[in-house]
């Protein structure tokens, strides 16, 4: 069975965190650089669950941004994508579709693994640019939806600084809304053009985890779509 953490023992680890402080991160996370980072509880759930790994054994860097290579690896590897279901002739490489991504990169694999599943990754991508907050959003909700067909209540969602979102991403912002996988803020913003930090990262990468699971849990997801039965080995 799939090793699940329940929002709920999220939320019993951020009170237990007020209440014990360096204790908590001693005894129960490796990163001994979040103690005083909001998304903790979810950082610490998220390395249990072997999702992130950190900067390093000890550090995780929450309030560093997170480049291309690190957000397209962590959404692959939270959303399980894969290229099971794709016959090759010959394995695919990064270079074939990606101008800047060299195929013996560490996140070489996730890149191709996110072709093949449809994220509409540009050909020149660059891994080492940070991420915005609505890249990040537009793709994880394109990683999310592969994973089944979730219930979706057909509703607009008024974001203030909509006319800063890319065209393209606001259908894919409205259903993370939706999704509650993101949120505005007090004044109704969304802040697209900001980029987001691996703290940030990881809050929305448990709650999409969470609602992929919850809805697995409760019957409600349909049948993922699955990628072509066959794909050429070069784009």
């Amino acid at each position: 069975m799939k090793k699940r953490i329940t929002a709920a023992a999220i939320s019993a680890a951020v009170l237990f965190g007020a209440l014990s402080g360096q204790a908590l991160a001693a005894d129960h996370s490796s990163f001994t650089d979040i103690a005083n980072t909001g998304s903790r509880a979810q950082i610490e759930a998220l390395q249990e669950l072997g999702i992130v790994k950190g900067v390093s054994s000890s550090e995780f860097h929450p309030e560093e941004y997170l480049t291309g290579a690190q957000g397209i690896e962590l959404i692959v590897r939270t959303m399980q994508l894969s290229l099971a279901a794709i016959d090759f002739n010959q394995a695919p490489t990064a270079d074939g579709f990606f101008t800047n991504v060299k195929n013996d990169a560490w996140y070489a694999e996730s890149f191709v693994i996110a072709h093949y599943n449809g994220l509409d990754l540009p050909a020149d991508i660059d891994p080492n640019k940070p991420l915005t907050r609505e890249q990040f959003a537009h793709y994880l909700v394109q990683a999310l939806e592969k994973t089944g067909q979730y219930p979706l209540i057909k509703m607009y969602i008024n974001i203030q600084d909509e006319k800063d979102i890319t065209v393209d991403y606001q259908g894919t912002i409205q259903r993370a809304l939706l999704y509650k996988i993101v949120a505005l803020d007090a004044e109704g913003n969304f802040h697209p053009q900001q980029v987001v930090n691996r703290a940030e990262a990881a809050a929305i990468l448990f709650a999409a985890h969470e609602f992929v699971e919850t809805h697995k849990d409760n019957g409600e997801a349909g049948a993922p779509e699955e990628p072509a039965a066959s794909a050429p080995a070069t784009a």
